[in-house]
């Protein structure tokens, strides 16, 4: 008996190319695409026959369930790559003629962390006896908190090859999102200081790629064990409202005041609020310290220059 053909069995089967991680979420989002298709009623089974009408249809299903544009465009990502690798160029390349748009996923309230919650988490987990893997996860959680990393990127960043002591530097190259890595210059004391304090957890390979915070062996089950970390300390959106995700919004807001000498837009109560304490703050320079502010986490956080969708999410829309 051969096994039927399906959407989710070729994304399984498909030949992806990229790290691991990649094709990992590559295949987990289209899958999500699939299921997403079911639902609305279509039968679907190969990538080769997905037509711009299907993924209007799973826009539609996605919007009904309240999922965001952002979170749509991920998947839809996905879903284009597996069409492509099937031989399928048919597919819409923007997501403008599915009324999915970039500029939607921005945040009107301010995800960021408060400073004294994350001391106190990572105090608390530090000094953790009974969870052996508590000092792992504080060690890990600073260094979101510092340098802005996503939760991979801090469990994967090779702390021994990727560090430039010298140069105050850092090459973050695994675990980064869509396989882009990138460089964060200029690191501060503190900065510099988190990556010492993990230096401790790393192993003592000399291969590259596996000085990281992830216990030898465990691989990615360590995020489960993170997460077991983050419930103690109560770092959880049930628990605190916060996530460790939140930990990235900070580092993010703290960029943005730091060159500006303002607070960003989702510290206010409307955008005009905003503008009015921007031109108090800075006169008519306002617009260009935001603009560079933005510029800069823009690409900090794994992006390119201009992606105003991006700074959006973490600080609120300037206009």
């Amino acid at each position: 008996m051969t096994k039927s053909i399906s959407l989710v069995y070729g994304a399984n089967r498909a030949t992806l190319s990229g790290p691991r991680s990649k094709q990992h979420r590559i295949r987990q989002n289209a899958k999500v695409f699939a299921k997403r298709l079911k639902e609305a009623g279509y039968g679907v089974r190969k990538w080769s026959k997905i037509s711009n009408k299907h993924f209007s249809a799973v826009a539609d299903k996605m919007k009904e369930n309240g999922t965001g544009d952002g979170r749509i465009a991920e998947v839809f990502s996905a879903a284009r790559h597996l069409c492509e690798t099937y031989g399928n160029t048919g597919i819409s390349p923007t997501n403008n003629v599915f009324d999915v748009r970039r500029g939607s996923i921005a945040n009107a309230n301010s995800k960021a962390v408060a400073p004294a919650f994350v001391q106190g988490a990572i105090d608390k987990l530090a000094n953790e006896v009974k969870y052996e893997y508590g000092p792992r996860a504080a060690a890990q959680i600073r260094l979101q908190y510092e340098l802005g990393l996503r939760r991979e990127e801090a469990a994967k960043v090779d702390l021994i090859s990727d560090w430039d002591r010298e140069s105050c530097s850092l090459h973050v190259q695994y675990g980064t999102k869509g396989g882009r890595p990138r460089t964060l210059y200029n690191l501060s004391w503190q900065q510099q200081e988190a990556l010492e304090k993990a230096l401790p957890y790393v192993s003592q390979s000399d291969r590259p790629g596996i000085h990281n915070l992830m216990p030898e062996g465990m691989g990615d089950k360590w995020q489960e064990k993170l997460s077991y970390a983050a419930g103690l300390c109560g770092f959880t959106k049930k628990e605190s409202g916060w996530t460790l995700h939140s930990n990235r919004h900070e580092r993010f807001h703290r960029m943005y005041v730091d060159h500006t000498g303002f607070l960003p837009p989702n510290q206010h109560e409307s955008v005009e609020a905003f503008q009015q304490a921007a031109q108090n703050a800075a006169g008519d320079e306002w617009p260009r310290l935001d603009a560079e502010a933005r510029d800069a986490i823009e690409v900090t956080a794994g992006h390119s220059a201009g992606r105003r969708d991006v700074s959006d999410a973490y600080l609120g829309c300037s206009h």
